[in-house]
Formats: C-alpha cells, structure tokens, sequence
C-alpha cells in the first residue's frame, strides 16, 4: 500500500505569515485608483520587511513613516 501524501504538504513552500502578508499587501494595491507608485508603511507594521520586498519587486519607492499604511 502506497503512503498518500497531502498537496498542501508538498506545495506550502511559504510560511503562512508570507502568504498573509502578500495577501494584505495586493488588497493595499488594489485600493489604489491609478498605477501606483509609492509604498507608504508604518514604521512598526507587523509586515514591514515582507512589504518592502514586495515593493521593491513591483519598483515601487517605499517611505517608512508614522503614519497608516497605504500605497499609492
């Protein structure tokens, strides 16, 4: 009998965070009304490293501040 392994075990290849961060991150976009350019993040965001690779990925400037987290 042949052991069945799961595809979610073969295929998880992210940790979970990542893929939530790059799900909040593509929302963020998706609000923005023309192609966006800049990346506006919290200094403290709980994402802050994996939004600035993200950003970096799609060319984006990224300005850490104090104020919310947007990108336009």
């Amino acid at each position: 009998m042949k052991k069945m392994i799961e595809a979610l075990e073969t295929l998880d290849e992210y940790d979970d965070s990542d893929y939530s961060a790059y799900l909040e991150y593509t929302e963020l976009k998706e609000r923005c009304m023309i192609e966006p350019t800049v990346l506006y993040i919290h200094e403290n965001h709980e994402f802050l490293s994996e939004f600035k690779y993200f950003a970096n990925a799609d060319g984006l400037e990224i300005k850490v501040m104090n104020g919310d987290t947007k990108i336009c």
